[in-house]
């Protein structure tokens, strides 16, 4: 069964992908946004290993998910006000259970670190590695996962770097 969200999923990614542009700093990266198969090596390697996350998140995502909803349906709601309830309360919903936010940081944080090792022409932006590679690959159940993410869970810090 699907994760009930109550987003779109292709504003989502229109979101996600764009959002870090409106802000100044991080490592700068290439314009590249082709297909994985296109990236550096040390690219491609970190996005498979990021795809082999999602078995695990995904579900642990999703059951907590259900317990949100189900809580919020103990307390007399329709399942269509608990699932809205939870997401008052929540406001990524799925996404918001602190492993997968956790997950989602540590790829970001990990790409990029291997930015910063490649020639720039070789960079890819996190977003393009951990969401539009997704979009690319087919994985529609985790891409409307991280898309209940509003925003990245990241920030700079007082040198323009992520953290």
């Amino acid at each position: 069964m699907p994760l009930e969200t109550v987003h779109n999923v292709e504003k989502g990614v229109h979101r996600l992908l764009n959002a870090p542009k409106d802000i100044q700093g991080g490592t700068p990266v290439s314009d590249y946004s082709g297909p994985v198969v296109g990236a550096h090596e040390k690219l491609r390697d970190l996005f498979a290993a990021y795809r082999t996350g999602y078995p695990f998140f995904y579900p642990h995502a999703e059951r907590w998910w259900k317990g949100c909803i189900a809580a919020e349906e103990n307390e007399g709601r329709t399942r269509e006000e608990a699932v809205l309830a939870a997401y008052d309360r929540r406001f990524a919903g799925p996404a918001a259970v602190p492993e997968f936010v956790w997950f989602i940081r540590y790829f970001w944080l990990r790409c990029d670190a291997f930015n910063k090792e490649l020639a720039f022409e070789q960079r890819v932006a996190p977003e393009v590695l951990m969401l539009k590679w997704l979009v690319d690959a087919g994985e529609h159940d985790y891409v409307t996962l991280i898309t209940c993410m509003p925003y990245w869970p990241l920030g700079l810090d007082d040198l323009g770097e992520w953290c």
